[in-house]
């Protein structure tokens, strides 16, 4: 007897924690539904804005032309493709 009392009290438990948590999601849902246009509107407006320390320069990555010059080929001559298979 006592132990169909245990069992029913830990299904009881359970029942509401799973109430719980779907209460839970769903409010997480809401709130990311409801709330994240606001917040997407406020990122458009500052990102619109243009500071003078924004980077000017556009060369920081060099042309794939200057990196192929400086590579050395030679070593692909010797290169045994058998060890690949």
């Amino acid at each position: 007897m006592l132990l169909i009392k245990i069992i029913g009290i830990i299904i009881i438990v359970l029942n509401v924690a799973g109430v719980v948590f779907m209460l839970c999601m769903t409010g997480i849902i809401l709130k990311n539904h409801f709330f994240s246009k606001k917040q997407i509107i406020a990122v458009k407006n500052r990102s619109t804005k243009t500071n003078k320390s924004d980077i000017a320069n556009d060369d920081i990555i060099a042309d794939d032309e200057d990196l192929l010059k400086d590579m050395d080929l030679s070593d692909l001559d010797t290169l045994n493709l058998d060890d690949f298979e």
